[in-house]
């Protein structure tokens, strides 16, 4: 509803109001961010390597093997950081047998 002075201005077609709802509605989800700056180093790290083939092919050899090793280097950094935010996030959705409340059973499947 938009509001003109003290008074509230109904919309015109008897829609919901959604600038009201609080809570999350069924299929709304948050964007998981942690992730993204582990992508842009892969896609980085793929954006090099196609530069070390490029350069590869025009016949510097020399200039090849350094940006392709820089290529391997970013490539690797994204994959770590891909992982290790994976289990920080695994770490976070399973609660610790000594950090739940005495009443509080917790059975892992397989123990």
């Amino acid at each position: 509803m938009t509001v003109d002075g003290p008074y509230e201005i109904p919309p015109l077609d008897d829609a919901p109001d959604i600038t009201r709802i609080t809570e999350p509605q069924q299929g709304e989800t948050m964007a998981d961010t942690r992730n993204w700056a582990g992508f842009g180093l892969l896609f980085i790290g793929v954006v090099v390597a196609g530069a070390a083939a490029v350069v590869a092919m025009w016949g510097f050899g020399a200039a090849a093997l350094v940006v392709t090793i820089f290529a391997v280097l970013i490539l690797l950094a994204g994959a770590a950081l891909v992982v290790l935010e994976q289990v920080r996030k695994r770490a976070r959705t399973i609660p610790a047998s000594a950090d739940a409340p005495a009443w509080q059973v917790i059975e892992r499947p397989g123990e």
